[in-house]
């Protein structure tokens, strides 16, 4: 398919319906001109009628010799001797019948005999109609009104108004195409005008490149609607930058966090690889890689869950399940995980709570949300809770630990966040759960809400629609 510029293809549209616009408003006058024309032709035509009508008492009596009058001969008088209209009479004859006399101000009486002793009154007028009609053509217009015994034909003339119709029509085919150049020089500059900001906003879109993201296009541009365009691929700048920006840091952080196993994994097998090591400091060092090699591995599945959630690869189930079965299940996890630790793991949980979503992903939410207050949590207690909205059900997991500052809640759920690195590695964190935990709820139709006092302990609620 072939691209046309749009200002081209404007000026092209407007060009054309100038066109038709101007043909047809050139079409309507002169028909306008031409009824007028008939109208007035009709209304004079009228006009004589009425005065000869008036004067129809000075034929009292047909008079003259009789003779013969063709049809012929009556057209040429009406037509072509300068005459502008005829009076045919109806009178009885002696024997019982109708005659029909041709009069006229120029000559006497005359009787109508062409058509034959058997034609009616009516056969002689439909005949002089007929041959006035061939003779004048469209040239003339022919008008007959009875009066009584008399039937009065007019013949009027349209060679004036339409010599003025053909001036007319010559004048528009003249001036028609002068007035379509003109339209379409006036078009052009026009759409060159209103097109100037989408101009615009296009040179200063393909400016921006990959590696200059801050930049905006200008607005307001001065038309509403490129103003709105302009605003609209502003919004949409500033969402690849920071995607942009976020894909930097998580590479970043990816490489960091890759390459610092993969260096202790290094020094280890070097270190276990030297001749002067025994057996038990060779399996101290293989047990060492393996809990290395197994928490790097934790960390690409965590890597790889979050690329297919960014691809929308992962497939989230829409089903009801009981969500007190999971909350139980988690507590069973972190009471084994507090043993022998000053952390009490308290239940809630009193009646079954029906939710909607994906029960093998909110396990993992839950299970992840209830290890991090464990683990944060020196002394004190861990409470597993239901909760219910309007139109959500929750896990509520309430603690005593630590509790995390006011500029932290807001990146906890960021990738590779971490509000203590030193302890959060100790632990064995990267700072993905939370990132996780959030992006698999949301996935859910749910979100996680987090409330949190330095000091005195941190509350996460998973929310998920209720069944």
């Amino acid at each position: 398919m072939t691209e046309r510029r749009l200002a081209s293809d404007l000026v092209a549209r407007f060009s054309r319906l100038t066109w038709i616009t101007l043909s047809a408003y050139a079409v309507v006058v002169i028909g306008a001109f031409a009824v007028l024309g008939e109208v007035s032709l009709g209304r004079s035509m009228g006009q004589t009628a009425t005065v000869i009508e008036s004067l129809l008492g000075l034929y009292a009596g047909p008079g003259g010799e009789r003779t013969t009058v063709a049809s012929d001969s009556l057209a040429e008088h009406l037509v072509g001797m300068g005459a502008r209209f005829i009076i045919t009479r109806t009178a009885p004859t002696a024997e019982g019948g109708r005659s029909v006399y041709f009069l006229s101000p120029t000559m006497p009486a005359k009787r109508i005999e062409a058509l034959g002793p058997d034609a009616t009154p009516e056969d002689v007028n439909a005949e002089i109609v007929r041959a006035v009609a061939e003779r004048g053509r469209w040239r003339y217009r022919i008008l007959r009104r009875p009066v009584g015994e008399f039937d009065i034909f007019i013949a009027g003339s349209r060679q004036p108004h339409m010599v003025a119709l053909a001036a007319i029509a010559g004048v528009v085919l003249l001036l028609l195409p002068l007035a379509a150049l003109a339209a379409r020089r006036a078009t052009r500059t026009s759409v060159g005008t209103a097109l100037a900001p989408v101009e615009r906003v296009s040179s200063e879109t393909q400016s921006i490149g990959p590696d200059d993201l801050s930049r905006r296009v200008a607005e307001p541009t001065g038309v509403i609607e490129v103003t709105q365009i302009a605003a609209a691929i502003n919004r949409l700048i500033a969402r690849v930058e920071t995607a942009h920006r976020a894909l930097e840091a998580f590479t970043a952080d990816a490489s960091h966090e890759l390459r610092t196993p993969l260096t202790y994994l290094r020094a280890q097998a070097q270190w276990a690889l030297d001749e002067r090591r025994s057996p038990e400091e060779m399996r101290e060092a293989l047990a060492a890689i393996g809990s290395e090699v197994e928490r790097t591995s934790k960390l690409v599945d965590d890597l790889l869950l979050l690329a297919r959630s960014d691809n929308r690869a992962i497939e989230v189930g829409r089903d009801p399940f009981d969500l007190s079965v999971i909350a139980c299940d988690a507590r069973e996890i972190a009471e084994a995980m507090a043993t022998g630790r000053d952390v009490a793991v308290l239940n809630e949980v009193r009646e079954p709570v029906n939710a909607l979503g994906d029960s093998h992903y909110t396990r993992q939410v839950v299970l992840n949300i209830v290890i991090n207050a464990v683990r944060h949590t020196a002394r004190g207690s861990v409470t597993i809770s239901l909760r219910r909205d309007d139109e959500r059900v929750g896990v509520a997991v309430r603690d005593t630990g630590e509790g995390i500052p006011p500029w932290d809640l807001d990146h906890i759920f960021d990738r590779f966040y971490r509000v203590e690195k030193s302890r959060s590695r100790a632990h064995g964190g990267v700072g993905l759960g939370l990132a996780i935990a959030r992006m698999l709820t949301e996935l859910q139709g749910g979100g996680i809400e987090v409330e949190s006092t330095v000091g005195e302990g941190s509350t996460f609620t998973v929310w998920l629609p209720t069944a």
